[in-house]
């Protein structure tokens, strides 16, 4: 185990195991007993052993439960703080958004797209999305013309506008026909849009 003497051996496996939140009790039981979430877990202690400077991670989070997930993202966060650099493959593109500064997309094999996250958002449209409650979408439409996609949700209404400058527009529309803004963002293509694309 990397020239540890026992004593460093034990208080890093317990420094590790209480880090990967693997409970006391299932320390002394053997790999093969354990749940695919835990065995995960152990994987990230062993590739933590020896305190790298560069980690490599294959689908870290596969087989977690929700907590589990956070709790694995938290780690990686914190290795990327402390200076570690982190090679991660996963098929979660959400975990890929949150946790990375630069990305690749392999496709067939090959890579089809690499960069920071900026870069590769960079061909984005400036398309912006108002949330809304309360106003009739018929009527909605009908003010904004064709400029303006209004979709009915569960939560309300939707509204799509090619640019900023439009934005203005929408709010009026709402303001005439009694509606409630609730939101106004940038519609940014999600890394999971740009690998379809």
């Amino acid at each position: 185990m990397f020239g540890l003497n026992r004593a460093d051996r034990e208080r890093r496996t317990k420094e590790l195991l209480t880090r990967v939140n693997l409970e006391t009790k299932g320390w002394d039981r053997q790999l093969r007993k354990f749940s695919k979430g835990m065995l995960q877990r152990v994987g990230l202690a062993q590739a933590l052993v020896n305190d790298p400077e560069i980690v490599f991670l294959d689908e870290p989070m596969s087989g977690l439960d929700p907590v589990g997930r956070r709790e694995v993202r938290d780690l990686i966060a914190s290795l990327r703080t402390q200076g570690k650099t982190v090679f991660m493959c996963s098929h979660i593109l959400s975990d890929i958004e949150v946790l990375c500064d630069n990305v690749a997309i392999l496709k067939h094999g090959r890579l089809a797209h690499a960069g920071s996250l900026a870069e590769l958002r960079a061909g984005e449209t400036n398309m912006f999305e108002v949330i809304a409650t309360g106003a009739d979408p018929e009527v909605l439409k009908q003010n904004l013309g064709a400029g303006a996609t209004v979709t009915t949700t569960a939560s309300g209404l939707r509204i799509e506008v090619a640019n900023e400058g439009e934005v203005d527009a929408v709010i009026s529309a709402l303001r005439r026909s009694r509606g409630k803004l609730v939101s106004v963002q940038p519609v940014r293509q999600s890394l999971e849009e740009l690998f379809l694309d």
